[in-house]
Order: structure tokens, then sequence, then C-alpha cells
């Protein structure tokens, strides 16, 4: 099985927490069975906070890793259309 070079490991569950806050250990396992790196956690955290601005602005979706991290995320999260 090929190995990542040095400054693509995947994610560790302490750069899971650092970059995303406290996750049940189950959304964690998540993360890091996607293969993620830090840097794919950090450009999914970001389009989950910020997804309206960095899609006009990028004129692009999350796609691949990015696109399922960010699934993994918002898993959780109340629908606003819903209230």
């Amino acid at each position: 099985m090929p190995t990542q070079p040095p400054t693509q490991q995947t994610v560790t569950r302490d750069q899971v927490i650092e970059i995303c806050g406290r996750l049940d250990d189950m959304r964690i396992a998540s993360i890091i069975a996607t293969g993620a790196t830090a840097a794919e956690v950090m450009e999914a955290y970001t389009w989950l906070g910020s997804d309206d601005y960095l899609a006009s602005a990028t004129h692009r979706q999350p796609s691949g890793r990015v696109a399922r991290l960010v699934e993994v995320l918002k898993a959780d999260e109340p629908d606003w259309d819903d209230r």
C-alpha cells in the first residue's frame, strides 16, 4: 500500500480537534477514515462556515475528498430552512 509523502500525511485526531473543535469520536473517526490531510480538513471546515462566499468567490463547489468532509462535518447541523 503506497504511503503519502510526509507533507501529505493523513490527519490525526488531535489535528481534527484543533481545526474543527471538539467533535464526537465517531465523527472524528469518519473524518480520519476518508484519508484526508489536515489541509483538506481545513478547507472543508472553511467551506462549511462560508460556503456561499467561497462558491461565489471561487466559482466552484468543493469536490472529491473535501466535499465528502463537508458532508461528514455537516451531518448533525440543524436544517435552518425547516425553521
